[in-house]
């Protein structure tokens, strides 16, 4: 069964969620204190994967209506969880095949609900034509047991018919004893916790705070596990102990624990191969596991029996640290891996609920966790999370995203937590991750491509995308469609843009203007080591002079032409060809338009113009440019 939408009330902070959807990964943002975690706690109860953990007013109502629903004057105030859900083709076949032709009826979602009487209702349209039919099929009705119950399209129906039959034949006692057990009441109730509990998912949930603790004490262990008081770390370490498949029961003896190490080294070392595989931090980490007797000096309950330890092994440095001081995103990452992978041993029928995951992790490996979710947990899985980081969001699928707010109305009346299915909130708080997350996709995705070109501003973007095309349509070499140009600021701006963006694995080239005064730069960029030499291109390398813009690559005439078009100069107050140095073609004409209080002159403009009158040259006015840009090209494709 898919989770379609839930609606959350009369929990916590939570008078009434509204109805919001699930897809097969939802994201809940919000501030702290919103009512993220009271969301994914009272969902986990509709079904928790254990079955202790229930519903419980006295502690979850919410307080400011305690009183009135202990007094019974909340209307439906039982009621915390109302879901919908969908089954799957293959569930449809297997329940038709088992109950029926049509019998779950037209539709193939089904609602159910869970509260604090912690029982929970099930409702669809239940074809119960079909289901009754088959039953007195199987049970071997005759003809004339049929003709005493000549109508079974509902519950009452049924139930009416076979308690005005004086005497039941065998076929029909058989039927009625299925009958009862299955509708105690007019309700599908029972009939689905018996039937059609297997297909609903049960509930995980795993917070920030739950990891595998750094020492052991095994008696101790052994003795909280038989009084059912284990914490939720200590339960990760018994996740541990199931992976490794060991028990409780099994390190109790002492001669077996060389083998409980043996086996826990085994799955340390399956996990950590997995883990390294999305942990882009530090590849030079180990996990080891350790059993030593406890010293008598120690405190409680370390003073006593076997202690098992985790330390994590810094192989680049050779030195090795308690699993508790190691940094906390890569013992909650290590954690959250032997939890999963132990509920994967265990279940195969699942919703994972993660509260706040990876908020110790940096904004990298928090990337990489999402990475893990949409690659190792939603393909199995629907995963529905909590975050209030912008790194937690996966952009490319923003609209899986929840705003998750504490909402008063205009009397500061308090309305409780909501959940809008948008984006979209007027709380510029909880929409801070969204925005953060976008500008920053957009920042890498938008003007920073895989393959990335940088040059000093956009008339240069114009420039080039010009020539390059114009060579194409000539049948000679342009840039290829691989390259996204970007414009950086000029050549102070280039390192430190490089130095940010230059290790998401993006392959950056920089084609920039240089001037004799730009040498020590050019040097300082060279020697970072953050660009290739080959990939730092000066407009100089295509001309003959040693000061070059890229106005230069396009030469003095061409470019000359293209300015007295732009500014309508004619006559006397067209610039001459002559004028114009080879070599200084921008800072000759900036110099001559100066003198001519009716233009304001501005790099950008010219470019543009150029692009809206493409016509501007014959080919013979750019004979040269064109030779010149086609080896600009031609170098900077190397790079691919």
């Amino acid at each position: 069964m898919l989770l379609i939408d839930v609606r959350i009330k009369n929990y916590k902070c939570i008078l009434d969620s509204e109805t919001f959807s699930i897809d097969q990964l939802t994201c809940l943002v919000g501030k702290n204190e919103s009512g993220k975690s009271a969301i994914l706690q009272a969902l986990y109860k509709l079904n928790p994967v254990d079955k202790e953990d229930t519903y419980d007013a006295l502690y979850e109502y919410p307080k400011m209506y305690q009183t009135d629903f202990e007094a019974g004057l909340i209307e439906d105030g039982d009621t915390v969880v109302i879901s919908r859900w969908k089954f799957t083709a293959e569930e449809i076949e297997a329940l038709e095949k088992q109950f029926g032709t049509d019998f779950i009826g037209d539709s193939t979602v089904v609602t159910i609900s869970n509260g604090y009487k912690n029982k929970r209702t099930w409702d669809f349209d239940a074809n119960f034509h079909a289901l009754f039919g088959k039953k007195m099929e199987e049970c071997g009705f005759e003809p004339s047991d049929r003709a005493q119950i000549p109508s079974y399209d509902s519950i009452g129906e049924v139930r009416a018919q076979l308690k005005s039959i004086s005497t039941l034949s065998e076929a029909e006692q058989e039927f009625k004893k299925w009958f009862d057990a299955s509708f105690p009441n007019d309700r599908l109730d029972a009939f689905a916790e018996k039937n059609l509990l297997q297909y609903l998912p049960k509930f995980s949930y795993f917070s920030e705070y739950q990891k595998l603790p750094g020492r052991i004490a095994l008696n101790n262990f052994v003795r909280k596990s038989s009084e059912g008081k284990l914490t939720a770390n200590e339960k990760v370490f018994e996740a541990l102990l199931s992976l490794a498949n060991t028990s409780v029961s099994e390190i109790k003896e002492s001669n077996k624990l060389e083998a409980l190490i043996n086996k826990t080294r085994g799955i340390s070392s399956k996990i950590t191969r997995e883990i390294f595989t999305y942990w882009s931090q530090n590849k030079h980490l180990k996990v080891e596991f350790r059993c030593d007797m406890a010293k008598a000096g120690d405190e409680p309950p370390f003073n006593d029996g076997y202690i098992f330890s985790t330390r994590i092994e810094n192989t680049r440095h050779d030195s090795s640290v308690s699993f508790d001081d190691r940094s906390a995103g890569f013992v909650w990452f290590f954690s959250f891996l032997i939890w999963f992978n132990y509920l994967q041993k265990v279940e195969d029928n699942l919703i994972i609920l993660l509260d706040e995951p990876g908020l110790t992790l940096h904004a990298k490996a928090q990337g990489d966790l999402i990475r893990y979710f949409k690659e190792k947990i939603i393909p199995k899985f629907q995963l529905v999370y909590t975050t209030h980081s912008p790194f937690m969001l996966d952009f490319s699928d923003i609209l899986s995203a929840r705003t998750v707010e504490d909402v008063t109305d205009e009397n500061e009346n308090i309305l409780g937590t909501k959940v809008g299915s948008k984006v979209l909130s007027k709380d510029r708080d909880t929409t801070f991750p969204l925005q953060a997350a976008f500008g920053y996709d957009i920042t890498q995705t938008l003007f920073i491509g895989k393959n990335t070109l940088l040059v000093e501003g956009p008339s240069d973007i114009l420039y080039l995308t010009y020539f390059s095309e114009k060579l194409q349509e000539l049948g000679r070499n342009g840039l290829s469609k691989d390259w996204t140009i970007c414009p950086s600021g000029g050549i102070d701006k280039i390192q430190s843009f490089v130095s940010l963006f230059g290790g998401n694995a993006l392959k950056i080239v920089t084609l920039t203007d240089y001037h004799p005064g730009d040498k020590n730069k050019i040097d300082r960029l060279k020697k970072s080591g953050l660009l290739e030499t080959s990939h730092i291109l000066l407009a100089s390398d295509y001309t003959q002079y040693s000061s070059s813009d890229i106005e230069d690559i396009i030469g003095a005439a061409a470019y000359v032409k293209l300015i007295n078009a732009c500014y309508e100069l004619t006559g006397d107050k067209a610039i001459a060809i002559e004028s114009v140095k080879d070599g200084e073609v921008l800072h000759s004409t900036e110099a001559i338009l100066s003198q001519n209080p009716s233009v304001h002159f501005d790099h950008y403009r010219p470019s543009m113009y150029l692009i809206k009158h493409p016509d501007i040259w014959e080919i013979e006015d750019i004979t040269d440019a064109l030779d010149r840009f086609e080896r600009v090209c031609s170098d900077i494709n190397k790079a691919l």
